[in-house]
């Protein structure tokens, strides 16, 4: 009964993952169970031997995540949803993962929105060229370039602090799973 509870409720804990590679994991914690009885001893000392399934699904999605978010060349949308992987492990994680993270991703935010604006004034500039008095229609349209080319110009550089951000996170969360298997073995 032990062993059904405990293996039900990982499988039920691992639902995020696709089923072909949860079977696969699911098939190391059976066979821990399977080699327990093996050698005699009792469901509730195979299922103490693996710890909490709370745990253990808590690990192997942070893992599962690191892995998506690498394979995805860094997508700050999966980034993002390992670094809360890695948050639900501790407080620790709560303090020097997600506090950083959340900070740095408010500047980008806002760098992105600076490109963007910067952009955008163009079209100002253009109405003012039209309709306003302060620049000749030539002098906008030179002015609004500019603007365009200044937008764009940000919104590269922009985009690569944010590739760079999402690998340096990647690679500070697999240095942090790294401690943390450690710290458990």
């Amino acid at each position: 009964m032990i062993r059904e509870q405990y293996l039900g409720h990982l499988w039920e804990l691992l639902a995020p993952v696709p089923e072909k590679l949860r079977r696969e994991w699911m098939y190391d914690y059976e066979e821990h169970f399977r080699v327990a009885a093996e050698l005699g001893r009792s469901e509730e000392e195979a299922a103490s031997e693996l710890g909490d399934p709370r745990l253990i699904a808590k690990e192997l999605l942070l893992n599962y995540r690191v892995d998506q978010a690498g394979i995805k060349s860094g997508s700050i949308t999966l980034v993002s949803r390992a670094v809360f992987a890695a948050v639900s492990l501790g407080f620790f994680n709560l303090i020097f993962v997600l506090g950083p993270f959340v900070a740095i991703l408010g500047v980008l935010i806002a760098l992105w929105a600076s490109a963007v604006a910067v952009a955008l004034s163009s079209l100002m500039v253009m109405y003012e060229g039209l309709f306003g008095s302060a620049v000749t229609g030539v002098q906008a349209s030179f002015i609004a370039l500019a603007l365009i080319g200044l937008g764009m110009l940000m919104g590269a550089g922009v985009h690569w602090l944010t590739r760079a951000f999402a690998k340096l996170t990647l690679q500070y969360l697999k240095f942090n799973t790294k401690v943390i298997r450690v710290k458990k073995g």
